[in-house]
């Protein structure tokens, strides 16, 4: 059996200590989003105009580029613990 890689607080033992996600995930994050709306000014926005398919497209982009950063930069075992304690908060 594997060793917990959790460390309970002393005062709730059902919340953990430590759990904050890495600033990794957010600076990969604005890189990802900030390269896709190059990506899509260079090949798309340049050449109709529309402003309206560029909005579409950078609200669309930001969740994804989280998602994508998040895979990357961070590990189950933290997001895991962020999701424990932010459920365990709720209650």
């Amino acid at each position: 059996m594997e060793p917990n890689p959790y460390k309970f607080s002393p005062s709730n033992p059902r919340l953990v200590e430590g759990a904050d996600r890495s600033p990794k995930v957010l600076y990969a994050t604005a890189a990802i989003f900030l390269y896709s709306l190059h990506l899509y000014n260079r090949r798309w926005f340049r050449k109709d105009g529309n402003a309206v398919n560029m909005l579409m497209f950078a609200a669309g982009s930001a969740p994804a580029s989280y998602v994508y950063a998040s895979t990357l930069f961070s590990s189950p075992v933290e997001e895991a613990a962020i999701q424990n304690n932010e459920r365990e908060r709720q209650h």
